[in-house]
């Protein structure tokens, strides 16, 4: 699809935890879809969550979902898949070996697949917090609130 919008889609979970770290108590995710400048974002509180990595995963099908949501208004060419989680990085990126390691984490990488199905380009790297530092102020956002 030429001429259609080149946009990053950064992901971050977070997990709050109680008193010395022991305990987690809330989670929440956040993703900013951008073209240089936000063009989408969104944060929010997680009612139940299993582990960080399900949360990072959660983050990624929401911001997949809002790319997708953009793709039916505005023709999308690449979409460049950020995030500082390896693992989740890792087992989405088709071109990777790694393999979910369960039925919840399958099934989110189906669901963020086939969200960007339709994009012709899509591309997944790791970064580093520096770089992740919106998608992260966003999902940090709600236990500030919440």
């Amino acid at each position: 699809m030429s001429g259609g919008l080149s946009l990053v889609l950064r992901f971050d979970g977070s997990v709050g935890y109680g008193p010395e770290n022991a305990d987690p108590r809330t989670a929440a995710i956040g993703y900013v879809v951008e073209t240089g400048t936000p063009l989408v974002e969104g944060s929010r509180a997680l009612s139940a969550f299993v582990s960080s990595t399900h949360v990072e995963f959660r983050a990624l099908v929401a911001g997949a979902r809002a790319v997708a949501a953009l793709s039916t208004h505005r023709p999308v060419s690449a979409v460049h898949v950020r995030g500082d989680a390896a693992a989740v990085i890792d087992t989405v990126d088709p071109t990777r070996p790694a393999v979910p390691g369960d039925a919840i984490r399958r099934r989110r990488v189906d669901t963020v697949r086939d969200a960007l199905a339709d994009v012709p380009t899509v591309t997944y790297q790791q970064t580093t917090r520096e770089q992740n530092r919106r998608a992260h102020v966003l999902a940090a956002r709600p236990h500030q609130t919440g």
